[in-house]
């Protein structure tokens, strides 16, 4: 073999589609799912995927970004990133029960998307240590910890409903940022190749630009 050849340390992305977690891969990738996707823009196509129907793992991070269908939310794990939309109904469920989370402990996400008496529902069963985590901003009866109140009088608009769900969003994506995740330190990309290389030679990594 003339190389070996460098892998990165790149992490799969995994979405929430109808209520499981997807990973797009290439067609041919054993176990791979064919489904027909259109946005909203009427764009459509045909992505293949790995259907997953949960995951486990210690929250390493979680960072915003901007893109062309609105902002996202990315949760990082060791060996995955989970990315969400933040106007979807899967954010907020996530944001409230999180804060319920021990944050430095592995935490069990499983996504649904079902059919009930009151219209459709989705969300996230938030487990950690084999209990099932509560909303923390909600005790059944009233709102908590400074969460956004509904005003009565003008909820009777579909227009104030947007301006209210919004308003949801920031006060979640801003508490989200005040938490200080434990991240291990991430090996740089000379440290794998000092770890690669067995040689006490180190004129060719002297010659690397960084």
């Amino acid at each position: 073999m003339p190389g070996k050849q460098f892998t990165g340390t790149g992490k799969p992305y995994l979405r929430v589609v109808n209520g499981s977690f997807a990973q797009t891969v290439d067609k041919d990738t054993e176990g791979a799912r064919r489904r027909e996707w259109e946005t909203p823009d009427g764009k459509s196509g045909v992505k293949y995927e790995i259907v997953y129907i949960n995951w486990e793992g210690i929250i390493r991070n979680i960072t915003f970004k901007d893109g062309d269908y609105g902002e996202t939310c990315t949760i990082e794990f060791d060996d995955a990133n989970v990315c969400l939309n933040t106007a979807s109904r899967y954010f907020t469920d996530f944001a409230c029960k999180l804060f319920s989370a021990d944050i430095k402990k592995s935490v069990l996400l499983h996504p649904y998307d079902m059919e009930v008496d009151t219209g459709r529902k989705s969300g996230f069963s938030f487990q950690q240590d084999g209990e099932k985590l509560k909303n923390h901003f909600y005790d059944g009866e009233k709102n908590l910890h400074g969460f956004p109140e509904v005003d009565r009088e003008k909820a009777v608009s579909k227009r104030y409903w947007k301006i209210y769900f919004a308003e949801v969003t920031g006060y979640l994506v801003d508490k989200i940022k005040e938490l200080e995740f434990e991240n291990p330190q991430v090996e740089t990309v000379k440290e794998i190749f000092e770890k690669e290389i067995p040689s006490t030679d180190d004129k060719f990594l002297s010659d690397l630009p960084f």
